[in-house]
């Protein structure tokens, strides 16, 4: 998405409302963005909870290494919260973003088959010799 404002509303209301539902579930939540967007504890338990948000339907997300490599981590509990279909009126300032279809998905840990590449980085050769 190339307008950074919209790209943040969709973000912050996908967090939000992810945010709203663990915390009504009894989770005490934490806003950290990297590695993982929050960090969940009630009592002795902790979740990693990896947020997303579309302006589409929920049927894929794009996902970093980084991100598929932390949910494959047998060492984390991770949660995958897909709020889809936002709706955003650039018309305010700040942008205001509304809707909150959500598909959860509970300990997470995402199937190489449902993986596809989508960029390579591509190392050049050495061409100094």
């Amino acid at each position: 998405m190339s307008d950074p404002k919209k790209r943040k509303a969709i973000e912050l209301h996908a967090e939000n409302h992810a945010i709203a539902h663990y915390e009504k579930n009894g989770w005490t939540v934490e806003r950290l963005g990297k590695p993982y967007d929050l960090h969940c504890t009630r009592g002795t338990e902790e979740l990693h909870v990896e947020v997303k948000g579309t302006t589409g339907a929920a049927t894929s997300v794009e996902l970093t290494i980084n991100e598929v490599l932390h949910a494959r981590d047998k060492d984390n509990t991770v949660d995958l919260y897909v709020v889809s279909d936002i709706k955003v009126d650039t018309r305010t300032d700040p942008y205001t973003a509304s809707g909150n279809k959500v598909t959860l998905f509970t300990n997470w840990e995402p199937a190489e088959e449902d993986l596809r590449p989508r960029k390579y980085e591509y190392r050049l050769p050495d061409t100094t010799s």
